[in-house]
C-alpha cells in the first residue's frame, strides 16, 4: 500500500492537471477545450493516473472517450456540449434537477448563497485568496471549490510536512464529496449525452482517491 509520501512530483503535476480539466469541464464547454479532446491530450493526465486508478474510475475514463469517438470534428462535439450543458445547467424546463452550487444540496429546494458558500469565502479569506473580478458566481459553484482543490494540492508540494496533503484530502473527503456524489447522482438518468453524467462519476472517484490521500493512502489498481 503507497503512502501519501510517495506521491511524486510527476504524478502530483499529473493529479493538479486532472483537477484543472475538471474546472473545464464544468466552467462549460469551450472550442479549443473541445479540439484537445479529439486529439486525445485533454485527458492525457487521467491516463497517466491510471497506474494508481482503481479499474472502475478507469472504466469511466474509456466511456467518455468512447463518446467523444462519435464526433468527427471539434466543431460538432462544441455544439453537442454547449446543448446539453445549457440543458443540465442553465435554463431546463421544470427546473436544474443538479445545480452546480454546494448550497442548493443543504436541504431539499435550498436557494443558493447558503451556509456552503459562507464557509467557502471563509475558506478563500483564510487562504489570502480573492476570486478573479470577472467570476460572478458564488464561492460554493464546484469550478471554484475546484481551484481551492487545487491551491491546496499545489500547496503541498512546496510544504514538507505533509499537512498540505492531508488539508487537500480532507477538504476533499469532508466538504465535496458528500454534495459532488448527490450531484452526479442526479445527472445520471440524463441519456441523451453521457459526456457530463460520466465526467461526474469520474470526479467522485478522484475525489474519493483524495481523501485516501488526507489518510494518508493511495489506492491504486489491483
Amino acid at each position: 500500500m503507497k503512502t501519501a509520501s510517495d506521491l511524486t512530483r510527476r504524478r502530483q503535476k499529473n493529479l493538479l492537471d486532472a483537477i484543472e480539466r475538471f474546472r473545464r469541464i464544468f466552467w462549460g464547454p469551450d472550442p479549443a477545450d473541445c479540439a484537445a479532446m479529439i486529439s486525445g491530450s485533454f485527458f492525457l493526465p487521467f491516463e497517466n493516473l491510471k497506474p494508481v486508478l482503481t479499474d472502475e474510475t478507469a472504466g469511466l475514463l474509456e466511456e467518455i472517450q468512447a463518446f467523444l469517438k462519435d464526433f468527427n470534428d471539434a466543431e460538432s462535439l462544441y455544439r453537442r456540449l454547449e446543448e446539453t450543458y445549457i440543458r443540465l445547467f442553465i435554463n431546463a424546463r421544470g427546473g436544474i434537477q443538479a445545480p452546480l452550487y454546494q448550497s442548493c444540496y443543504e436541504y431539499e429546494n435550498a436557494p443558493l448563497m447558503g451556509t456552503a458558500a459562507v464557509q467557502m469565502k471563509k475558506r478563500f479569506e483564510a487562504g489570502g485568496l480573492t476570486l478573479a473580478e470577472k467570476i460572478t458566481e458564488p464561492p460554493d459553484h464546484l469550478c471554484i471549490e475546484l481551484e481551492f482543490l487545487y491551491f491546496l494540492l499545489d500547496t503541498s508540494g512546496r510544504n514538507p510536512e505533509g499537512s498540505g496533503l492531508k488539508a487537500a484530502g480532507a477538504f476533499a473527503a469532508e466538504t465535496m464529496l458528500p454534495w459532488v456524489s448527490v450531484f452526479a447522482g442526479r445527472l445520471q438518468p440524463e441519456t441523451a449525452s453521457r459526456f457530463y453524467p460520466l465526467a461526474s462519476l469520474l470526479l467522485v472517484r478522484i475525489l474519493e482517491w483524495f481523501a485516501g490521500l488526507g489518510r494518508g493512502r493511495l489506492r491504486g489498481r489491483r
